[in-house]
């Protein structure tokens, strides 16, 4: 749809191996986005049950269930990054709940690191998702970026098969530490992806307590320059508006 308007809101929570917890950091962001007037909420990688292979699979399974029950409840679609067992294989995915409570899908990662892999298999699809009138992509942590250090694995660039196939904006739920190394890599990759595709990047990364990310929280646009970046220390939310197609923020904030 020409000149579609979203509010997107983003989560930069902290990611505790307990996944009650998570839970109710989600439900809470969930309800807050939902307040502001946001159509989309982004959560972190393994935001809901902890980034680790040793969660409860019913536990994931009933927290999904809460998720879909608030998106529901609260008119509001949203992204949640969990660790989730399926056809006997474990998987680190982003799925996606409609603003009616619907389980639209879920991207799996498709380049998990060497330390994910000790739990996780890869994904193996690429995928587009259509709700409130745009179609978007999803991609998780290293699958934008493929680090350096962090296994010998070629780099698909998934970014920009997305945008070949039609994605107006790509959603990224991260994990991805407080080593400030990778920052400058980090961020470098969102501006020249997202520019290589001219669509905004909407990403969350997970709090790292009193550390900063080395990846921002934020909306990165198409020219390569952030239109909202929350504070890099602590549990942040941000907001932003965009008109689709053309990545211009209307109104943003972080708080």
């Amino acid at each position: 749809m020409d000149n579609q308007v979203i509010r997107v809101a983003g989560i930069q929570m902290q990611v505790s191996p307990d996944l009650p917890a998570n839970l109710e950091r989600i439900l809470a962001g969930i309800r807050w986005a939902a307040q502001q007037g946001a159509h989309f909420c982004l959560f972190p990688e393994a935001s809901l049950s902890g980034y680790h292979g040793k969660f409860d699979q019913a536990e994931v399974e009933s927290g999904l269930d809460e998720i879909a029950r608030a998106c529901r409840e609260c008119s509001i679609s949203s992204l949640v990054g969990t660790c989730i067992r399926e056809n006997g294989h474990t998987y680190i995915q982003l799925r996606v709940y409609s603003a009616d409570g619907r389980y639209l899908g879920a991207h799996a990662k498709m380049v998990p690191t060497l330390g994910d892999r000790a739990f996780c298999e890869p994904g193996t699809e690429l995928r587009l998702f259509r709700e409130r009138g745009i179609t978007f992509g999803c991609l998780i942590c290293n699958d934008l970026w493929v680090t350096p250090g962090c296994g010998p694995y070629p780099d698909p660039r998934l970014t920009y098969q997305l945008g070949q196939l039609g994605a107006q904006v790509i959603f990224h739920a991260v994990n991805s530490g407080a080593e400030q190394r990778y920052l400058p890599y980090h961020e470098s990759n969102l501006a020249l992806r997202a520019n290589e595709s001219c669509f905004p990047i909407v990403t969350a990364n997970a709090a790292m307590g009193t550390l900063p990310v080395n990846c921002g929280s934020g909306v990165m646009g198409s020219g390569g320059i952030w239109l909202v970046r929350a504070d890099p220390v602590g549990e942040q939310v941000y907001l932003a508006d965009l008109i689709v197609g053309h990545d211009i923020p209307l109104r943003e904030s972080s708080v």
